[in-house]
């Protein structure tokens, strides 16, 4: 028994290897792929990933990393090792990747080790006797991991997310096929407990994991069960029974991490798209249907990050909505209908459509994206593996040529999946390559250009020729489909930016409110607004959409630092300081809150806490010329004209004077940073200049 244990770990450890390096070459040119998308929010620019250190109350802290909102529960797991992967690496994308190929080199393996389990058990292990489960296991195991439309879950950072899931989606399955082919008790309850703690990590990783109950369900069902009709009558009646209570699970589930309304949520969500609940759900049929083909023909043109659909509005709009329907019921009776005769093709079919039922059905997301099919597509090529052994086992009896047809069939079979694989990742280079990618296959689109338009004008070496083709993007992407229905304002929003950013204050402020006609509750927008009213001295009117902004925003520190700094130039020190305290409080390294917090202090008389403040400013932005005219300020104030004095040489020291003088100009009005008193400063400065021109005669 020993023997034949030691002879199968050998094996599982070749198959690893084999998958290990079959994985490698094809995502070889994904090492410095650049940050996309969903990226960027989600880690780029995620503070709270941000660690500098691997202590367990900073590592918990991770968990909590919600975009764009306060302190929430979000895909932990995952949050978890995008953190670590910042602790080592910061932004370079290269750790990041070699995880995440990492992480579907395992899947691939335990998918392998899975159906190599469901070959032991009783519905497979007494009638399929003459296949040979490593070949089936390692080849459906194969055809999965380098097949060209993974390339989105593994090649997209932020999707991670999705391989955990699978990842321990797989172990789930595992423990549960190990717990029941075994006949001892500590072994079942050991396996069942491991099972427990794998849904529950899967679902820490992405919601759509919520159907591993489901898919045990169907396991049971398919390879465990009794052939017969009554009972099949009866299990398809447990089916019904636990999707009702998975759906309870993930619904209270929601309640407690999202401490609100899950259904009201998902409501309001669906406001926000170009399509009703009703019409998603019978436009998805034409899309799973579209998954197939791309999964079973995946040449990389056919992939895509985005994908022109045609919304359907009813039944026959378009006319190809009712069919697609009609073809995926068909498809899934087939399914049930072949569970004893065809248990394979039974199970992958049940097992796609099962899985697809969280993302591809009533909840309001995106239409289309390909890294869905990560989870759903893991059995479709057991069936296909299955057949492939069969022929070469009846061509090998007959000595026939199409033995050797058939292994030549699969090799390039390989070799030309990987080849899509690799030539796919080509698009995922830069930002643009994939945004222009994306604009060839989906031009009826809206979000490859403005993504496009995004990197142009705020991607390295922008000039203004690159502003200029940014906006006509821009301009071009308002006439085609969206799916948000705020991005009109979003795009707006970014044209009104790029007038903010070529210092034309007056046409971003117009083109800022008619973003905010579209979307009224579009506080990024919003926000940005408030900028260029800063700069046109608007207080007023800057004043009340930063308090809006506070209403309605979510918690961060920028929001904070601008209404304390509006407060600040009307000189009201006092009022300024408890926003600057919040926004402290959620960035305490911001240079720019830490001197904001530090002038307000100066003005109110605390000049002592003031310089502390300042000096941290002046560490963490050491080549600010406004933080060293504020201490030179503050000393002054305090009566301390030594301390003014030794800031005036260092202010020379760091600063030509041209610089200095060109800054004290404009700084009765130099509404981009903190106000300073030019009448204050400039004598001693003007006194220390004077000084050094004598040292030098």
């Amino acid at each position: 028994m020993s023997e034949c244990n030691s002879t199968s770990k050998i094996r599982v450890w070749i198959a690893f290897t084999l998958l290990f390096f079959l994985i490698l070459p094809i995502y070889s040119n994904t090492f410095h792929a650049s940050w996309q998308f969903d990226d960027k929010p989600n880690i780029v620019n995620n503070s709270r990933l941000h660690i500098e250190d691997l202590m367990p109350a900073t590592l918990w802290k991770t968990f909590f990393a919600k975009p764009g909102t306060g302190e929430k529960l979000y895909r932990p797991l995952p949050c978890l090792t995008f953190a670590i992967n910042w602790y080592f690496g910061e932004d370079d994308t290269t750790g990041y990747h070699v995880i995440n190929i990492i992480i579907h080199a395992l899947n691939a393996l335990f998918l392998y080790i899975t159906i190599l389990n469901l070959f032991s058990t009783p519905n497979l292990k007494k009638k399929y006797q003459e296949l040979d489960p490593h070949f089936i296991s390692l080849l459906s195991a194969a055809l999965w991991a380098i097949n060209p439309i993974q390339t989105q879950a593994v090649t997209y950072i932020v999707q991670r997310m999705a391989s955990m899931a699978v990842m321990f989606y797989l172990l789930g399955i595992y423990f549960y096929l190990k717990g029941r082919l075994s006949d001892k008790r500590y072994q079942q309850v050991l396996f069942s407990t491991a099972c427990l703690i794998s849904y529950i990590c899967a679902l820490g990783s992405k919601e759509n994991a919520a159907m591993l109950p489901l898919s045990l369900v169907l396991i049971e069902i398919i390879f465990f069960g009794t052939p017969g009709l009554p009972k099949i009558k009866r299990k398809v009646l447990w089916v019904v029974l636990a999707s009702l209570v998975v759906i309870l699970f993930v619904y209270l589930g929601a309640l407690f991490i999202m401490k609100n309304d899950a259904v009201l949520l998902m409501l309001h969500s669906s406001k926000t798209r170009p399509f009703s609940i009703f019409e998603r759900l019978i436009t998805e049929p034409k899309i799973v249907l579209y998954y197939l083909t791309q999964i079973f023909y995946p040449v990389p043109n056919r992939l895509s990050i985005a994908h022109d659909v045609a919304v359907s509005t009813s039944l026959i709009k378009p006319w190809t909505t009712l069919p697609s329907i009609l073809m995926v019921f068909c498809l899934i009776g087939i399914g049930f209908s072949q569970i004893r005769k065809r248990p394979f093709f039974s199970f992958g079919i049940l097992f796609f459509f099962l899985n697809h039922i969280v993302e591809s059905s009533i909840i309001p997301l995106d239409l289309i994206f390909e890294h869905r099919n990560y989870l759903p597509s893991l059995f479709l090529f057991f069936p296909v593996s299955v057949g492939i052994n069969r022929l070469l086992k009846f061509y090998a009896v007959k000595k026939n040529s199409m033995y050797s047809i058939i292994i030549v069939f699969v090799t390039l079979l390989l070799i030309g999946l990987g080849w899509s694989t690799y030539i796919r990742n080509m698009a995922w280079a830069t930002e643009k390559t994939l945004w222009i990618d994306a604009m060839t296959k989906a031009p009826g689109s809206e979000r490859p250009l403005s993504n496009l338009a995004v990197e142009l004008a705020w991607g390295d070496n922008v000039t203004p020729d690159r502003y200029e083709k940014a906006l006509q993007l821009f301009e071009k992407s308002l006439f085609l489909y969206k799916t948000q229905n705020y991005y009109a304002a979003n795009t707006i929003g970014n044209m009104a930016s790029i007038y903010y950013f070529k210092h034309e204050y007056q046409k971003a402020v117009e083109l800022y409110k008619k973003a905010l006609e579209i979307d009224p509750e579009f506080v990024k927008v919003r926000y940005d607004l408030i900028k260029p009213l800063v700069l046109m001295g608007k207080w007023e009117e800057a004043s009340k959409n930063a308090d809006i902004v506070l209403l309605r925003g979510s918690v961060r520190h920028e929001y904070y630092n601008i209404k304390g700094f509006i407060l600040l130039w009307q000189e009201r020190p006092e009022k300024a300081l408890p926003y600057f305290r919040k926004a402290l409080s959620l960035s305490p390294n911001n240079s720019n809150v830490l001197l904001s917090t530090g002038v307000a202090l100066s003005l109110m008389g605390k000049h002592k806490n003031a310089e502390w403040f300042m000096q941290r400013a002046a560490q963490n932005s050491p080549n600010d010329i406004m933080v060293l005219f504020s201490q030179i300020e503050n000393s002054l104030r305090a009566g301390d004209v030594s301390g003014a004095e030794k800031y005036t040489e260092r202010l020379f020291a760091l600063f030509s004077l041209k610089s200095i003088k060109t800054k004290l100009k404009t700084i009765s009005k130099n509404y981009h940073s903190v106000p300073v008193s030019k009448e204050l400063i400039a004598p001693i400065i003007k006194k220390k200049l004077m000084e050094m021109s004598k040292e030098i005669q």
